[in-house]
């Protein structure tokens, strides 16, 4: 008996039925690295979001990742995949049971001769489904391909969630700037309406430059209600991120950054890092790791077909009297190998073999519709920040002129050369010029956290 358990180890430690995974071959790095330009491949760094400058943003980004309930919740995902995989592996080991019990029957008087029985047993019991066919290694190997990809999916939670953080700081600081912008408008404006105040009231000006005057600055304070509910709701969505209730969030949005107004030293090439980032990307590995799972499950319904070796068997005492359990005469045991074969099932196996292929043809195609989503991804942040760059300094070009606009027109109106309307005219295309600039600047910013989330580049 020990010689046909050993054999049988041998043999199903050797011998799993259907394919093993092979990665697909498609998308080669050098035709990656060609769609997306690369010219260089650097690695990304770590913690990119440093590169911005800005030390709130990088404790808010090492809070998020370290309080975010969506990362939490994949954390306890990797824990839960850990957990069945270890179901899953004992599964193919004995099962061994302790039992004891006390039994007794008493017989119909109507069958004939029959006495009252009863007796005490205890003992142990044991059972071995043997894994000749490879069919729980295959369900380990799906099991093992389900932790991994838990795993990435933690990484790419991560890299949402940072980013996440990041754009809506980067947003927060856009409409906190147009704020600040707009109350200092407004007080500029209420100088130019007393200014045209004290002219209309001398008779040196007319109704219409007055009311045109109130109309700059009603509208002007009409736009910093608007402002202040974007900072607070922009607030708001960085303390859910965070994971904290808004009033427990420590952000000073008053004090003053850069991070929209002065040269960052960013990364300006975004066409120098490695190709082999698409499939780094988490998501782009959970999908593979989804197909290398469905790969095994194929051949785990191949292995169904096969026969079936268990092995039971059960050692103790029996005895009808308790006090007589336990002596030598009172043991016993017993031993039942087993085989089994499917002979008639109306092709249910061959049909869910059939079920497990289609599920991974399936997910091969979400692997490559993975790959191409990925390039896809990276190649439209990279144009867009690469376009916004270049309007960004057409508009820095374009305030600065208007700026120099403003000041002559305003030079003019107060020397009695123009009309009070160039002045209004040229307030609006001044106050549109800030804003379009602070816009364009924070597109810049919007579209590198979108090249970074793209790459995936790895976050500490």
């Amino acid at each position: 008996m020990r010689r046909i358990i050993c054999i049988c180890i041998i043999f199903c430690a050797s011998c799993s039925v259907g394919e093993d995974y092979m990665p697909p071959q498609s998308y080669s790095d050098v035709a990656l690295a060609q769609n997306l330009g690369i010219t260089v491949q650097k690695p990304l760094p770590q913690k990119w979001y440093a590169d911005f400058g800005d030390a709130q943003l990088i404790n808010l980004v090492e809070s998020g990742l370290r309080n975010n309930t969506n990362i939490k919740t994949a954390v306890l995902r990797i824990k839960q995949a850990r957990a069945q995989l270890q179901i899953t592996k004992v599964a193919a080991l004995p099962q061994v049971n302790a039992q004891g019990g006390y039994n007794y029957e008493k017989q119909s008087k109507n069958i004939g001769l029959a006495e009252n029985s009863h007796y005490y047993s205890a003992g142990f019991d044991a059972s071995w489904e043997i894994d000749l066919w490879g069919k729980n290694r295959r369900q380990i190997e799906a099991g093992r391909a389900s932790l991994k990809a838990a795993k990435y999916t933690l990484e790419n939670v991560k890299i949402v969630v940072a980013a996440e953080i990041v754009a809506n700081y980067v947003n927060l600081r856009q409409n906190a700037e147009n704020l600040r912008l707009a109350e200092k408008n407004a007080r500029l404006q209420q100088e130019i309406l007393e200014t045209v105040k004290a002219k209309y009231d001398n008779g040196l000006t007319d109704e219409t430059s007055y009311s045109e005057a109130k109309y700059l600055l009603e509208n002007t304070r009409a736009q910093i209600p608007q402002y202040r509910a974007a900072v607070e709701q922009y607030r708001n969505a960085l303390a859910t991120l965070i994971g904290v209730l808004p009033d427990e969030l420590s952000l000073n949005t008053a004090e003053f950054t850069p991070l929209l107004t002065a040269k960052i030293a960013l990364r300006n090439n975004l066409r120098e890092f490695p190709a082999s980032v698409v499939r780094m990307r988490p998501d782009v590995a959970t999908a593979e790791q989804n197909l290398i799972a469905k790969n095994a499950l194929v051949g785990a319904a191949v292995a169904e077909l096969y026969p079936d070796i268990s092995i039971s068997g059960l050692w103790g005492y029996a005895s009808q009297g308790g006090s007589k359990l336990f002596r030598s005469n009172s043991q016993t045991y017993n031993y039942a190998p087993l085989i089994s074969l499917p002979l008639l099932d109306w092709n249910r196996l061959q049909n869910n073999i059939r079920l497990q292929k289609y599920i991974k043809k399936e997910a091969l195609a979400e692997y490559k519709q993975t790959v191409l989503d990925a390039v896809s991804e990276i190649k439209n942040a990279q144009t867009a920040y690469y376009e916004n760059r270049s309007a960004a300094q057409n508009k820095a070009s374009a305030l600065q002129n208007m700026c120099k606009v403003a000041e002559l027109t305003q030079k003019k109106y107060e020397n009695g050369l123009i009309e009070f309307s160039e002045v209004v005219r040229t307030q609006q295309n001044l106050i549109t010029a800030e804003q379009d600039y602070v816009a364009i600047n924070a597109q810049v910013l919007l579209n590198m956290i979108a090249f970074y989330k793209a790459v995936a580049a790895p976050i500490d």
